[in-house]
Order: C-alpha cells, then structure tokens, then sequence
C-alpha cells in the first residue's frame, strides 16, 4: 500500500469515527430525553429537567464533532460524500428535535397538573 492509499484509509477512518462518535452521543442523549419525560409522567419535574441538562451536554458534545467536520470541510479538506456521515446527521437533528418536543411537552404535563 503506498503513502497515498494509507492516507485516504486513515482520512476515511477518521471520518467514520466522527461519525459514529456523533451517532453515539445523539443516541444517548435521546435515550435521556425519552427517560426526562417518562420522570414528567410521574411527577419528578426536578429530575427530568437535570436529565433534559444530560441530553444537552451529549448534544454539544455530537454537536461539536459535526463542527470538527464542518471545519475540515471549510479549510479545503475534502470530507466527501458518506451514507454514514448523512445517517449520523440525521440521528443528530432528529435529536435536537425530540429535544424541543420534550422541553414542551414538559412544560404541558406541568400545566395539566397544575404545577406550571
């Protein structure tokens, strides 16, 4: 293997990494997000927002891998299309979506039961 083929292997699996770095975080943070409003439907407001914080900090934390990325890509660096780049982003703003529902809806079950 020549200096040429390493380096593009060792780009692409430090693509993948990041990828997959960033699906792991936005999975855990759903996960979180899930549980806070699972803590919602049994009353323990303080406990699901201390959660909804958790899935935060996992979100910055895919959120700043994605950044890394788009860096790269903004220094000249060819990142190049990957079904595992796009699958990662999508599980990120799926997340960051479910984040918002679960902020709201958290402030509904609030409001149903008198507590908002």
């Amino acid at each position: 293997m020549n200096t040429g083929e390493q380096g593009a292997n060792n780009e692409k699996l430090n693509l993948e990494e990041s990828c997959f770095r960033i699906i792991a975080f936005s999975g855990e943070a759903f996960a979180k997000l899930m549980e806070a409003l699972k803590l919602c439907r049994n009353d323990d407001y303080a406990g699901a927002e201390k959660t909804i914080k958790e899935a935060s900090d996992l979100l910055n934390q895919a959120h700043n891998v994605h950044t890394e990325l788009l860096i790269k890509e903004a220094n000249g660096e060819e990142i190049g299309y990957s079904v595992l780049l796009t699958h990662a982003q999508d599980n990120m703003m799926n997340t960051i979506l479910a984040k918002t529902f679960a902020e709201e809806m958290m402030e509904m079950y609030k409001a149903l039961k008198g507590r908002g």
